[in-house]
């Protein structure tokens, strides 16, 4: 050892060192293991509440991905259907703007999905020249059993042509209740702006 005062010693007192206590393999496993199942299990009783958001069911943002994909296959299923059927008459181009639906969280059962439509025109005021815009929104219930469970959903709105084929334990399609909704201004909510 180097005496004090020598060569790279500059008279510096030794730090001692922290001891940490040895864990095991096991233990580590263990621990790490534990800290895992904990995230999930807080955020599913994090809320107290009966019903979730689709996308937050088993628990927060955990059917993220798969909600989403769900909504873009119905929005390109809608496109594909409207030309024939919802766009025509006053409104020539309806779009599907969003889609979502509540879960009883403690049994996974489907409460109640709804979608939201949209369509609308713009003319010209040729003494004025102001774009004057006309534009309509629907809300529309889709038609569920009782107590669906959230696979069954994912099942049945996740396959072709999945808004004319009629929905597990109901004899209706998605494309019946739209062309109820749209017809009537909206089962759930519409509203309506025309602006002079």
């Amino acid at each position: 050892m180097a005496e004090p005062g020598a060569a790279g010693d500059h008279g510096m007192e030794p730090t001692p060192s922290l001891a940490m206590p040895k864990m095991t393999p096991m233990a580590g496993l263990s621990m790490a293991a534990a800290l895992c199942l904990v995230a999930p299990a807080a955020e599913t009783h994090a809320s107290s509440r009966p019903y979730v958001d689709l996308v937050d069911f088993p628990y927060k943002e955990a059917n993220w991905d798969r909600f989403y994909a769900l909504e873009g296959h119905l929005m390109r299923e809608f496109h594909d259907l409207c030309g024939v059927t919802y766009c025509q008459g006053v409104y020539a181009n309806h779009v599907l703007l969003q889609f979502r639906c509540s879960v009883h969280a403690a049994t996974g059962t489907v409460t109640e999905c709804a979608l939201v439509i949209a369509a609308g025109n713009l003319e010209v005021d040729a003494a004025t020249g102001k774009v004057m815009p006309d534009n309509r929104t629907w809300a529309c219930a889709v038609p569920l059993a009782p107590h669906t469970p959230v696979e069954a959903l994912h099942a049945a709105l996740g396959r072709r042509d999945a808004l004319i084929l009629p929905l597990p334990g109901t004899g209706r399609s998605v494309h019946d209740a739209l062309l109820g909704c749209l017809g009537e201004g909206g089962s759930l909510a519409a509203s309506h702006r025309r602006h002079p």
